[in-house]
């Protein structure tokens, strides 16, 4: 064990906390790398609502830069170390509860209203956690996260590649997104198996709430079946005609034949903008 791992383990061993598997917990426990991680977040601003402080391995980083720092955590004894330790900071405020249930709004608002929002999220509940934050663009500053290196690599992808789908059409119309670390199995404990990134996403212009809803909507719709071409299910989904789908089509500017993995982003804008209402329920 590194001298910089050895000083988290330690902490949470002083209270008697140990990973908890059905919560899919891996602590962060490379100070170097939770620095870094802090210094990451920082750069965007001063407030800092981090999700899923677990031990406070970033924590203790963020509150010695953050002018607020609000932590989300759901575990009842990570919570008593959090605020034996931490619970005198000024800057510092918990929030127990589950992050699946968060109160997005009063979250955000008690770090600030327009805070960064920062953290190594549990694999299980990252899209929701991105989707949130789609969601409540507007108010934030940007986001600072840990996620499994494949969520990364979708969240980055280009059109037309394997990897590109929802999250990079949806997220990456919303936000400007760069994998700016690599982080090996071995800063965690236990170690997963599997590689993670550190990726940070910066909002992009703003967009109307209902033209977000409709584009989001849609996007999520025809990605079911991202191997049928756009035509087909143009006709399946909105009961269009073969002569209102190409029609349709050349006013977005959009191949109907492409299959959903091809269309860019600006395409998908264009064609929502274009479609009736429809629920991705």
């Amino acid at each position: 064990m590194s001298e910089s791992s050895s000083s988290q383990q330690a902490l949470l061993r002083q209270y008697g906390i140990r990973p908890v598997k059905r919560r899919g917990q891996n602590f962060l426990v490379d100070t170097n790398l939770a620095r870094a991680l802090a210094g990451d977040s920082l750069e965007l601003g001063p407030e800092i609502l981090e999700l899923g402080a677990g031990g406070g391995a970033l924590t203790v980083h963020l509150l010695d830069g953050a002018r607020r720092v609000v932590c989300v955590e759901v575990d009842r004894h990570l919570c008593a170390l959090l605020r034996q330790e931490y619970g005198s900071r000024e800057n510092f405020q918990l929030i127990e509860g589950d992050l699946a249930k968060l109160d997005w709004q009063a979250a955000i608002a008690a770090a600030g209203g327009n805070p960064v929002i920062s953290g190594n999220l549990p694999y299980v509940l990252t899209s929701k956690v991105l989707f949130a934050l789609a969601e409540y663009r507007q108010q934030c500053r940007g986001g600072v996260f840990m996620v499994q290196k494949e969520v990364a690599e979708r969240l980055c992808a280009e059109c037309g590649s394997r990897d590109y789908g929802i999250l990079a059409v949806v997220l990456g119309s919303l936000f400007e997104i760069r994998t700016i670390r690599q982080v090996p199995s071995a800063v965690f404990w236990p170690q997963p198996e599997v590689e993670s990134a550190v990726v940070r996403l910066l909002p992009r212009d703003s967009w109307d709430d209902a033209e977000f809803r409709q584009f989001s909507s849609v996007v999520k719709v025809l990605f079911q079946q991202r191997r049928k071409k756009l035509r087909t299910q143009l006709r399946h989904h909105f009961g269009l005609t073969a002569e209102a789908v190409d029609e349709l089509a050349a006013r977005a500017g959009v191949d109907p034949d492409r299959r959903p993995e091809q269309v860019e982003p600006e395409g998908w804008r264009r064609l929502a903008a274009l479609l009736p209402p429809k629920d991705a329920s």
